[in-house]
């Protein structure tokens, strides 16, 4: 195998830190990151917000100065019923890439998956089921991408109000994951 045939996995967890700002491009005041190691627990974060709404997570760094992104994309995303039974119908993964000058762009998705899950709410305990998907896409047109862009992950879900979307700061049960295949 040839050198640049050598790519390199990056592991990314998605969590919702409340106290930090990224401010990146149209990324303003944003709290939604891409972390490639969990805080520690005792740090004030988010673990679910609504699924109806659109989900973007940022990696706030640079990888290195020019770099490409090519191969298997994989990962995982939890749903879970709150406060009543819920429906998930479909969901899209997209990893995408932001310039500093605002510009956004998809590089390689999922498309929409459709899974119809019915997801029970307990009132008796307040719990709602929870339910992982797995997901794997092809990177192969390799996405170049350079220190002025950074890259984040975009979840899009077709549910009802009560689905929510994953992301506590917790090691012990992986909410949002995604490993990426970079090139250098």
């Amino acid at each position: 195998m040839a050198s640049d045939d050598l790519r390199y996995y990056e592991t990314f967890f998605a969590i919702h830190d409340n106290k930090w700002d990224v401010n990146f491009g149209t990324f303003s005041n944003h709290h939604k990151l891409l972390t490639k190691e969990y805080i520690n627990q005792g740090c004030l974060t988010t673990d679910y917000s609504a699924a109806t709404d659109i989900h973007e997570f940022i990696y706030p760094h640079h990888i290195k100065k020019k770099y490409f992104i090519e191969g298997v994309i994989f990962g995982q995303i939890t749903f879970a019923a709150q406060g009543d039974d819920s429906t998930v119908t479909d969901y899209r993964v997209t990893v995408c890439k932001i310039h500093e000058d605002n510009t956004k762009t998809e590089l390689f998705t999922t498309g929409w998956k459709t899974v119809n899950d019915t997801l029970t709410w307990d009132a008796t305990y307040s719990i709602g089921e929870e339910v992982v998907h797995a997901f794997w896409i092809d990177a192969w047109e390799k996405a170049a991408l350079s220190e002025k862009e950074r890259i984040y992950l975009k979840v899009e879900t077709n549910c009802n109000n009560y689905t929510v979307l994953w992301h506590s700061n917790n090691a012990t049960w992986e909410d949002i994951r995604i490993d990426i295949p970079f090139k250098l």
